[in-house]
């Protein structure tokens, strides 16, 4: 029965797939072969000229006359209280609606807010919300460890009920959430009650690309999504700004290192580069241009590969002297700004260059003999960090690698879904990444290494060395080993808070994306861009269907769902309760202007807690104390995470939104008016009918498993950056030669994006 599906979609697709552009173009003649392409090969990359580049601009129905207008609402009477069965946390028992001491420990937290709190009790954020709208939680969580995912499956399995309670509300992946309320019939759609949600209402309406990322192939909503912040960036490049003004500006170090260097890595732009970049102006006021202008012969990269003997100081020498001839006056003697700040222009190999000499300095740049640096680390050896590094592929010019939905990009030669691991281009920078990390570039065996008790890289390899802890199991030699990190692709805030503990002695800032050629080398335009944009995020919470046949229950649930897209209840799940925020000598909140609107300023105390409980680390205090910034349907305020950042970090972080600002750096956007597809974002999720559902679930087990993101399993791609071409997964041959067979015939990428295209298009249509 499934090969009769598959088949008819197939077919289906193969005459009448077509993308957001509304163009009934046969799937044959798409140019992109991951997308259905007739070269049968794979292989082909996306060449055309600019004019044609940005042909194909998505035209989409418009989702605000979709949404009716607003019913005047009722008051609900909030006289009487009534509870609500609830499974709300995030993954483990620190982040929970309660505190749970574990086996063997205790809790006993005293807040800033004078309050202590024990185990069993409500945070401080789930008890204000409980008093706020007079409903009492019972909390039916998991007592186990266990993920949201895996929860959902049990609840699915009672039939949402928990101890002989039936579920009101739960979370659940929204992909899950989607599937069940389509196939069973069990989770309620808010579309039907948005006219009780005014709050809800009024967001979907302004953001009507919200509203089809998340409804149904029918056009429910089961679940009230999660944002981690809406139209803002999200991930960037962190690196130790000192050391790269102590190797690059001024007069050139007497005491280089003379470590030896490898050259595995060849220049990715094996060939000339014409082009102009926008950048900042010094003042930050708006944007201008600098040239961008090297001949093939003087890549840095060849340069440093045609020396006779590449060391740390011959490597600083070669690229100091580069920067000079290529750049000039734009950078004088503050040839770091070719990285660093708002006037960066620094290509891929560029950086590959800056990575060696900071990989051959290392005595140099630390003052201890023996050290060892790396210059490039993901967060930690889970699987679901160590994908940062192929996040980081984008600064190649690859779209797709750091998608809202598997690794996806709308092409603006024809308006559809392309997977971006099925194309020529994407093998071959998987290769410059087994080169960098065959070069020591990137952190050795970062799949298996242990540098500390848990799984985290980031903290050993930036905080403080002189007396680092071993790893559990481990001698007090090998904790000694553990190297300086020099730049890792992460969430600012969380990174850079390493900068705040003078011990550390650190100075990490946040820079711009590299500049790229995302036309495939055809047009050598280089800009700034990045996918790295918040958006929808693949978790949510639900209202049972069977609530509604208790109308209290019902109607309490409903509020508290629109609650938290009110100003006062993402106000409290963002920031905190009130008592947590700064007040003005009149009893007022005291406000801030962050990206040109007023946001609460959180109080010293506030501020203090954080950085003693959590090494300030916003996000661990906000869910491990609080209670705030869960994965439930609500908007995260990003002007709480800003405050949270460190001082140092700053002024890198507000270059990086000043660039935004001046569209020197582009982005993808929920906007419909886009002029070019090159700025579409993926949906996070799509709306697939059940027999498409069922396709995708029953076909592509070994593409899954092979590209997880499991946090406890391993990529394939971990694999051959670790390993090599060549290496086996299972049955399937991750050769370089076989690689585009691999993953479009044997793993079916090409049908499987082609399923997703129908997907898309529906979306494109609701």
């Amino acid at each position: 029965m499934k090969s009769k599906i598959l088949k008819s979609l197939l077919a289906l697709s193969a005459i009448a797939l077509v993308g957001c552009t509304g163009t009934n173009s046969p799937a044959g003649s798409d140019k992109d072969s991951a997308n259905g392409g007739g070269n049968g090969g794979g292989t082909v990359t996306e060449k055309t000229e600019w004019d044609e580049y940005e042909a194909k601009v998505p035209t989409k129905n418009k989702k605000e006359n979709k949404i009716a207008q607003a019913a005047p609402v009722g008051v609900e009477d909030t006289s009487s209280n009534v509870t609500l069965n609830m499974s709300v946390y995030y993954q483990n028992f620190n982040t929970h609606m309660k505190f749970i001491a574990q086996e063997g420990s205790t809790v006993s937290y005293k807040s800033c807010d004078g309050t202590t709190y024990n185990a069993g009790d409500f945070k401080p954020v789930w008890k204000k919300m409980q008093s706020n709208l007079n409903f009492t939680i019972d909390d039916v969580s998991p007592s186990a460890e266990i993920s949201i995912q895996k929860n959902f499956a049990t609840l699915k399995s009672t039939k949402f009920k928990s101890n002989d309670k039936d579920v009101n509300i739960a979370q659940g992946n929204s992909t899950d959430i989607i599937s069940e309320g389509t196939t069973n019939d069990t989770i309620l759609d808010l579309a039907a009650y948005l006219d009780q949600m005014p709050n809800f209402k009024e967001f979907l309406t302004k953001n009507p690309a919200v509203w089809s990322i998340i409804s149904s192939a029918k056009g429910n909503v089961f679940f009230a999504p999660y944002f981690d912040g809406f139209d803002d960036v999200e991930r960037m490049l962190m690196l130790r700004e000192d050391w790269v003004k102590n190797l690059l500006d001024g007069e050139l170090p007497a005491n280089l290192d003379t470590t030896a260097l490898t050259k595995n890595y060849t220049p990715f732009y094996d060939k000339d580069i014409d082009s102009t970049v926008d950048v900042l102006k010094a003042d930050e006021s708006g944007k201008e241009t600098v040239t961008k202008k090297i001949k093939k012969e003087k890549n840095i990269i060849n340069q440093m590969n045609s020396a006779a003997s590449l060391t740390g100081a011959t490597a600083v020498k070669l690229l100091r002297d580069y920067i000079d001839e290529v750049y000039g006056a734009t950078y004088g003697t503050k040839r770091s700004e070719l990285f660093l700040g708002g006037r960066a222009v620094y290509d891929i190999d560029e950086l590959v260059a800056l990575f060696r000499c900071v990989r051959g300095n290392a005595k140099f740049l630390t003052g201890k003999e023996g050290a060892e640096i790396v210059p490039f680390f993901p967060r930690a050896k889970s699987n679901d960090r160590t994908l940062d590094i192929f996040r980081f592929m984008q600064f190649f010019g690859l779209r797709g690698v750091e998608s809202r939905n598997q690794w996806m990009y709308v092409s603006p030669l024809t308006g559809k879904l392309v997977d971006v691991r099925g194309t020529e281009k994407f093998r071959d920078v998987i290769g410059k990444l087994r080169e960098m990390y065959q070069d020591g570039l990137i952190f050795k065996d970062f799949t298996t290494t242990q540098l500390a008790s848990g799984d985290d890289y980031r903290g050993p390899l930036l905080s403080k060395h002189e007396d680092p802890q071993p790893a559990e199991g481990s001698s007090a030699e090998a904790a000694k080993a553990i190297p300086y990190g020099f730049s890792t692709y992460d969430y600012n805030q969380t990174t850079t808070a390493y900068d705040a503990n003078p011990a550390n002695n650190l100075k990490l800032v946040s820079v711009l994306p590299a500049t790229a050629d995302f036309a495939d080398g055809k047009v050598g335009n280089f800009i700034h861009y990045t996918e790295s944009w918040r958006s929808v995020k693949p978790q949510g919470w639900f209202i049972t269907k069977k609530t509604a046949e208790e109308p209290a229950k019902l109607a309490r649930a409903l509020k508290l769902f629109d609650y938290l897209y009110s100003p006062e209840g993402n106000r409290l799940m963002s920031y905190g309760p009130d008592e947590y925020l700064a007040k003005n000598t009149d009893g007022t909140i005291k406000t801030m202007d962050y990206q040109g609107r007023q946001v609460p300023v959180l109080s010293d105390d506030c501020k203090n807690e954080l950085a003693s409980l959590t090494k300030n680390n916003y996000t661990n205090y906000y869910r491990f104390y609080l209670g705030g910034t869960f994965p439930v349907g609500y908007v995260k305020e990003q002007g709480m995470e800003y405050q949270t950042v460190a001082e140092y970090a700053k002024p890198s972080l507000n270059t990086i939104n000043k660039a935004i600002q001046h569209g020197v750096l582009q982005h993808v956007n929920h906007a419909y008016d886009n002029k070019s597809a090159f700025n579409e974002i993926v949906p996070t999720t799509l709306p697939f009918d059940n027999s498409e559902i069922k396709v995708l679930a029953d076909n592509y087990t070994d593409l899954n498993t092979c590209f997880t993101a499991d946090k406890k399993l391993i990529n394939v791609l971990s694999e051959v950056i670790e390993q090599g071409w060549g290496m086996k997964r299972d049955k399937f041959d991750f050769s370089k030669e076989k690689y585009l067979e691999t993953v479009n015939k044997t793993l079916k990428l090409e049908s499987f994006t082609k399923v997703y295209n129908i997907g898309y298009d529906r979306y494109c249509k609701l």
